[in-house]
């Protein structure tokens, strides 16, 4: 099989334009040859996987073991972000936006994880020790929640520290 031929063609869902090819090999082409059409070709990243109900990382909500959150305030009940009437709080940055926002640090971290993982073909759990040994003046400590015992990491960048 010639190195960059294309295995699988699949049309993303929800895109007019967009066709992700699955290659041969680990060299991607610059560009492909579809007919007479001459393609530019760029790796594919996906977004970091959040979990809709207590908005960690790396799961789910189908496989979720936590408590539900609030997607507005980070709050621990369960109401909706609809009826939310708290400030916007951020669980993983302690910072003024919803926890799902792609502004946050903590989601730009998840995704230049992906991206390490995919452009230097390393496992994601490689990629993230990585990342965060690169990172290690911006990633504080792991801290202990107050109200529920749990680890997470926290950020430095607005002078917090544990």
């Amino acid at each position: 099989m010639c190195p960059n031929s294309v295995l699988k063609v699949t049309k993303l869902k929800n895109s007019t334009n967009m066709v992700l090819l699955n290659f041969f090999g680990s060299i991607l082409p610059d560009r492909v040859q579809i007919g007479p059409i001459n393609l530019r070709i760029r790796r594919f990243v996906s977004r970091p996987l959040q979990c809709f109900s207590c908005y960690g990382y790396c799961h789910g909500k189908s496989s979720c073991k936590e408590a539900s959150r609030c997607s507005n305030c980070s709050a621990l009940d369960s109401h909706s972000e609809e009826h939310c009437n708290a400030t916007v709080y951020c669980i993983h940055c302690r910072d003024a936006h919803q926890v799902r926002s792609r502004q946050c640090p903590r989601y730009r971290l998840e995704q230049d994880i992906l991206q390490l993982a995919n452009t230097q073909f390393i496992s994601l759990g490689s990629s993230r020790r990585e990342l965060l040994y690169r990172q290690k003046d911006i990633l504080c400590c792991i801290c202990r929640s107050e109200d529920d015992d749990k680890c997470y990491f926290s950020l430095c960048s607005d002078g917090w520290s544990c």
